[in-house]
């Protein structure tokens, strides 16, 4: 049963602190709801099963640092965004996350309220800062569903009557944008899917809705046959993923590295792998790489810094697990059938 909680939106044209974390709150909350279904959808950058999850962690790690401010200012919300979504990253979807909202928060942090100017200029910041962040950006993903829709933001702001049906508005061209993702990357419609990252940002933007509104909403009542349809795994595509181990760390500098030492840090890491992002914030320096080799990636951090929050991933199981549990999964329906 859903629960729905109305408050009564009485400035409809601009939001505060505490509006803003209350609509991040619930973006979080939704894409948590929706995390395994999310996780279903995922067959690029390769089917390793774990979008949803990773993008999930990432944003939680976010709301809990959110939720520990209490009555917070825009400047404090912000910092505990920013922050605690780039030291809770996983995988290339949520580190990407990750700089939607820290080029978000950059762009709003020194504001008392937002209207849809603000925060068309602040979604406008976090494409750009994502954008910069990864190496080899491909269209068709997550990146292409927030530049299309910080892109409508900023074509409605300086019209918009009221937030409500701004954020409708936006909400709803991003929604095309994901429909449209199959026809921009040929293995999502090889496997008859939107995708899985765009997908989660779309959660979040519904989430974050529902959180303007005012609703308390118990998302776990979310009907999988209503969204989009899952993709079936196929063994086959197991030999697509050229660097098998997903490899993380953070990296803690003594002092904030130049940019041309990032950039001397990214081309060492596309000599060993792909779907590499790598995000320089004050004493820190975020790395997600897929490489065969992770120990010269990490070898290559301790360069910099001592190392935290280290993962490897091997992505050839990751895929053959959720192969056997689909065949399971099967197994069981045929069976039911007869």
């Amino acid at each position: 049963m859903i629960r729905i909680e109305e408050e009564l939106v009485v400035n409809n044209k601009t939001i505060d602190a505490r509006i803003l974390s209350r609509m991040f709150l619930a973006g979080a909350k939704n894409l948590e709801a929706k995390k395994e279904w999310i996780n279903e959808l995922n067959v690029f950058p390769v089917p390793d099963g774990d979008t949803g999850t990773n993008m999930t962690m990432t944003i939680m790690a976010a709301a809990a640092e959110v939720g520990s401010l209490g009555e917070p200012d825009m400047e404090s919300l912000a910092k505990a965004i920013s922050s605690g979504s780039l030291r809770g990253a996983r995988g290339n979807s949520g580190v990407i996350l990750s700089q939607l909202l820290r080029g978000f928060t950059r762009s709003v942090k020194n504001s008392k309220e937002l209207d849809a100017i603000d925060i068309a200029a602040a979604m406008e910041k976090g494409v750009e800062t994502a954008y910069k962040a990864v190496m080899k950006p491909k269209e068709g993903t997550i990146l292409t569903v927030a530049r299309e829709a910080a892109a409508k933001a900023v074509e409605l702001a300086e019209t918009a009557e009221d937030l409500d049906t701004f954020f409708q508005s936006v909400i709803a061209h991003a929604e095309e944008t994901l429909a449209k993702t199959p026809e921009m990357l040929p293995v999502l419609k090889e496997a008859g899917v939107v995708d899985s990252g765009g997908q989660g940002l779309l959660e979040v933007y519904h989430g974050a809705y529902d959180g303007f509104l005012g609703k308390e909403i118990d998302y776990t009542q979310f009907d999988k046959a209503k969204g989009p349809a899952v993709t079936k795994i196929d063994a086959q595509t197991e030999a697509d993923i050229k660097f098998g181990y997903c490899t993380e760390f953070i990296v803690m500098t003594k002092e904030e590295i130049s940019m041309e030492e990032e950039q001397k840090f990214k081309d060492f890491l596309m000599g060993i792998g792909d779907s590499i992002v790598v995000v320089a914030d004050e004493d820190i320096i975020k790395v997600h790489v897929h490489t065969n080799h992770p120990g010269k990636a990490i070898e290559k951090g301790l360069t910099y810094g001592e190392l935290t929050n280290m993962k490897i991933d091997n992505m050839r199981e990751e895929h053959r697990e959720r192969l056997n549990l689909t065949q399971a999964e099967a197994q069981v329906d045929r069976k039911s059938v007869v």
